[in-house]
């Protein structure tokens, strides 16, 4: 793993990146971490994708892990909300500047990032070649969050509901920079943000871009696939019209780290390697 920081465009703060290089490079992902998380928890599977060929990005969102903002975690700074989508679309650009014309670009968003990565889409979807939403939802303005660990009482801890794995719940816990959602001083960011639901937005997606959704049938923050089914219907609506599905029976939020991960991993890479560009051929004249 490589460091790098670049600056936002947004405000001007220092944004902590990380880059994960393949030796024989067939394509980029950007990864896009979750609430309460950093860009460190993915290290796993950014290593899988390097094994499969892909160079990874990833960068700790503001107000989270080494992008802490002036008030510490928690805190997104004066550009709020909208900087923290910009920074993505920013580092697009930083990855597109340095990669190959052939070599495709994919987003993968999970929880918060998926939601960033949602609300990017229709200002960038130009520029990637295929997006993967984990661990997302959508939900109308007003409408109620839900409690997320309610489904699986009794509970050991009050993060159960991210995996059915007991010790990646305790590696969460006892990470010094997770976990702080409840101390978050400037957030913005809205989970029922009226702009994921307002149809002609969505219509500005381009209508080929490639989009994979991954869920645990068991995750609380898409309630039970009601938030996932929701939102498929809706980009679907707009004219998205290729969208794929990887659902998996008693996952919960965190399926990159639910008992069946190697799984999920697996399967995430075939979907990409799917989606590479068709090998250029020789042919005599």
């Amino acid at each position: 793993m490589q460091e790098f920081s670049y600056s936002s465009t947004s405000d001007s703060w220092p944004i902590q990146g990380y880059q994960w290089p393949a030796v024989n490079n067939k394509g980029a992902v950007i990864i896009s971490h979750g609430m309460a998380e950093h860009a460190g928890r993915y290290d796993r599977f950014a290593r899988a994708l390097n094994e499969a060929g892909y160079s990874v990005w990833a960068m700790d969102h503001r107000a989270h892990g080494r992008t802490s903002g002036p008030d510490g975690l928690g805190d997104f700074g004066v550009g709020g909300w909208d900087a923290l989508v910009s920074d993505i679309d920013q580092l697009v650009d930083i990855v597109c500047a340095g990669r190959a014309q052939s070599s495709p670009l994919f987003l993968f968003g999970h929880s918060m990032g998926a939601a960033a990565a949602q609300q990017f889409a229709p200002q960038g979807s130009q520029k990637i070649d295929a997006l993967i939403l984990s661990g997302s939802t959508l939900r109308d303005p007003g409408e109620e969050i839900p409690a997320f660990n309610h489904s699986f009482e009794p509970v050991r801890t009050e993060y159960d509901w991210l995996s059915r794995d007991p010790d990646e719940v305790d590696c969460y816990i006892n990470d010094p920079l997770c976990g702080f959602e409840g101390q978050t001083v400037n957030n913005g960011m809205d989970r029922t943000d009226p702009r994921r639901v307002d149809i002609e937005r969505l219509r500005t997606i381009r209508p080929d871009l490639p989009v994979l959704l991954v869920a645990g049938d068991a995750d609380p923050v898409n309630r039970e696939l009601k938030g996932i089914d929701y939102l498929e219907s809706k980009w679907r609506e707009a004219g998205v019209g290729q969208i794929d599905r990887q659902i998996y029976p008693g996952g919960r939020h965190e399926m990159l780290n639910e008992t069946n991960r190697l799984e999920v991993t697996k399967n995430i890479i075939t979907w990409l390697d799917s989606h590479l560009p068709a090998p250029t051929r020789n042919h005599e004249p």
